[in-house]
């Protein structure tokens, strides 16, 4: 693979992106999508051009190095553009996940406190109606392409701008960019990342999205794109709504495909999974194809079984774990994927590969204070499960103004930095990882605890299941381990207790599988706002309680425990 970012070089994100943008002006950056399946291209030296000319208009607008500016935006170009120019005059841009609920974006702009607000016409809506960033963000710049509303437009600014570069002023560990995390599994955090930790993410994102220079690349995950231009990509982004993957009409985004030969494809594997699903019922072969990377969650074998059906054999099909705080931190490629799903007995967990060149992987006991001493948090034996811990030159160093959640995440080693994932895992002797849940969503019964994977990723391949979540109800320790299914189809079962006998013999090969209680049919899982693929297990869990709630016998969809039957 050729990227415009090699593996040795100490270039930084935007030298990077000005050296493709030198040697290849007339190269397509981007493809963005118009009405009627048309797209809009874009050329390196295009791009180069605006972002020279919005960093000229927003240093005029009074913006100084330092100032921390909200980006609300979703159009493709808009966002490359703004975005690199924020950080081509040392501004920090601010990403929030628009999909979050209003009270969440509201806490986030409270801690963050920006200066500086740039945003699409809603966006300075509801920033106006719900007071975000009211007392804070001073100038407020609209990126209406027309006149919308009272706010001053960025495209105004830059007609009035003069056309010259911008020298670049980042210094490699400054403070670059904060990027909220979804709040999935807790409360949104500000995570930092410097100019150096960018271009590093920027390297590994490459190798982990099979990202090959001047190759069209779908993206179906807009703040990924961020890293592409640097890497001599021309990314593809296709219509999709970015707030709910799982819903996406799979058309376009094989339309793009096809029309521009792409060769690869990232997202998350919901959205994946609405591809594939229409390429094999309409018998569509993706031949161009050369990788498919997800992220998000774990890639099912359901899904891979869909993805065999429709791409190359010789297609690399990867499975990114990651978190915004490191991102990725280790891929499993289709052949790791399918020996691990086929092995008996299966291994606890779900194999989620290799650690990415450059990063140390470290499993600790879960139950670890909160340490700032690397001393006090000794590594376990291969085969032991406990919390997943990553240290390398893409991890994140710090939240941005959490001091408590810093002392919680963060083990100290002189200037190395230990980030503690809150995932539960294990190492293999041959140093490959396996993921076995949340900590947080660990349920803890009277006759011992149980990780989710440990319990979900046997069951999730029985036949007709979609997928499953394992839920607890009552106070650690006391916890009733209640298994929720979601069906491929509602009508894939017509007796519930097919169903029950078929997770029941699965469970008997799994270890801790007898201390699971309940069995619940839902419609639909609740999920993550960003990937559509995480599971909302405190939802689900209020769900089932309400379910099992007396008398037990009321619930349609509840079977009745091993200990009942026997």
């Amino acid at each position: 693979m050729v990227s415009a970012l090699s593996p040795a070089a100490a270039t930084g994100l935007l030298e990077a992106f000005a050296e493709q943008a030198e040697r290849c002006p007339t190269a397509p950056v981007l493809h963005r999508p118009l009405r009627h399946n048309r797209y809009g291209a874009t050329t390196y030296g295009e791009l180069r051009a605006r972002v020279h000319l919005t960093a000229s208009a927003l240093t005029t607008a009074g913006l100084l190095p330092g100032t921390r500016v909200v980006l609300m935006v979703r159009e493709g170009r808009e966002f490359l553009t703004d975005l690199y120019a924020l950080l081509q005059i040392d501004a920090v841009p601010v990403l929030i996940d628009p999909g979050l609920p209003r009270e969440a974006v509201r806490r986030c702009l409270e801690e963050v406190a920006p200066q500086a607000f740039i945003g699409q016409p809603l966006a300075h809506v509801a920033r106006t109606v719900l007071g975000w960033a009211r007392h804070t963000a001073t100038l407020c710049l609209s990126t209406a392409s027309r006149p919308l509303g009272p706010w001053p437009r960025l495209a105004d600014l830059r007609r009035a701008a003069r056309r010259r570069p911008v020298p670049l002023r980042g210094n490699s560990d400054a403070l670059a960019l904060i990027a909220f995390t979804s709040g999935s599994t807790g409360t949104p955090k500000g995570v930092q990342y410097t100019y150096q930790q960018l271009a590093q993410q920027a390297r590994h994102a490459g190798s982990a999205l099979g990202i090959h220079a001047g190759a069209p690349a779908v993206s179906a995950f807009l703040p990924f794109t961020l890293y592409l231009p640097a890497l001599g990509a021309h990314t593809v982004l296709p219509s999709f709504d970015p707030r709910r993957p799982a819903d996406t009409d799979p058309r376009p985004i094989v339309h793009a495909l096809q029309h521009f030969g792409a060769r690869s494809l990232f997202g998350s594997p919901a959205l994946v999974r609405n591809v594939a699903r229409h390429c094999v019922t309409h018998g569509i072969r993706l031949d161009s194809v050369t990788d498919v990377a997800t992220f998000g969650a774990p890639l099912s074998p359901a899904l891979l079984d869909l993805l065999d059906q429709c791409l190359p054999a010789a297609c690399q099909v990867r499975s990114v774990y990651g978190a915004t705080e490191c991102l990725p931190i280790s891929i499993a490629d289709r052949d790791a994927l399918r020996t691990a799903h086929t092995e008996q007995p299966p291994a606890p967990g779900t194999p989620i590969g290799v650690p990415v060149p450059g990063l140390t992987i470290r499993v600790i006991d879960a139950g670890l204070p909160a340490s700032a001493d690397l001393s006090s948090a000794p590594a376990l034996a291969p085969g032991a499960i406990g919390e997943i811990t990553v240290s390398g030159s893409h991890v994140s160093r710090a939240y941005f103004g959490r001091p408590r959640a810093n002392a919680e995440a963060k083990i100290r080693d002189g200037h190395r930095v230990l980030h503690r994932t809150g995932d539960l895992g294990w190492l293999d002797d041959a140093g490959h990882l396996h993921y076995c849940g949340r900590k947080a969503h660990t349920v803890h019964t009277t006759g011992g605890m149980l990780h989710t994977e440990q319990i979900e990723a046997p069951c999730n391949r029985l036949p007709h299941v979609s997928r499953t979540a394992l839920v607890g109800i009552g106070l650690p320790g006391q916890q009733q381990a209640v298994l929720c299914v979601e069906l491929e189809r509602p009508s894939a079962l017509s007796d519930v207790a097919d169903l029950d006998r078929l997770v029941r013999r699965r469970l008997r090969d799994v270890p801790g599988g007898e201390l699971v209680d309940h069995l619940l049919i839902h419609p639909r899982f609740p999920v993550d706002i960003r990937h559509n693929a995480k599971i909302e297990r405190g939802k689900l869990a209020r769900w089932a309680a309400r379910k099992l709630s007396p008398p037990v016998a009321a619930a349609p969809a509840a079977v009745t425990t091993a200990k009942e039957k026997a």
